[in-house]
């Protein structure tokens, strides 16, 4: 209790300060705030620049798949296509092969009819 009261007394003694001390005051503490806010404008700024950085890589980054997107479809249009001609050549060799099977099979029967009335015609001679 004594210490208190001896630093109450030695606060007491002091002078107390005057008008030159609160201004001092008032103007360390304008200053201080005119720099705490130049930093905060300063961070806004940076901020402001690095949020259009983000919107242009956005943008950008969409642009990409958009185009992934379109290229995908026309790889599949023309993987539809090439499916669809290759169909269209495996029934064309059906049919060529269908109408080869067809003119051998003529032939030898031609052939076969041939022989038969050669064979008859040698016979009744």
């Amino acid at each position: 209790m004594k210490d208190l009261l001896e630093n109450f007394s030695s606060l007491s003694e002091q002078e107390s300060p005057t008008d030159e001390d609160y201004v001092m005051d008032f103007k360390n503490l304008n200053t201080s705030i005119l720099n705490t806010e130049s930093i905060i404008n300063e961070q806004t700024t940076i901020i402001e620049k690095k949020s259009d950085q983000l919107d242009e890589k956005q943008k950008q980054v969409y642009g990409q798949t958009k185009e992934i997107e379109d290229k995908t479809r026309l790889l599949e249009t023309r993987n539809k296509m090439l499916q669809i001609s290759i169909d269209r050549n495996i029934y064309k060799k059906k049919v060529i092969y269908a109408l080869l099977s067809i003119i051998m099979a003529f032939i030898i029967v031609m052939i076969c009819f041939y022989a038969f009335f050669n064979k008859k015609l040698n016979i009744s001679q």
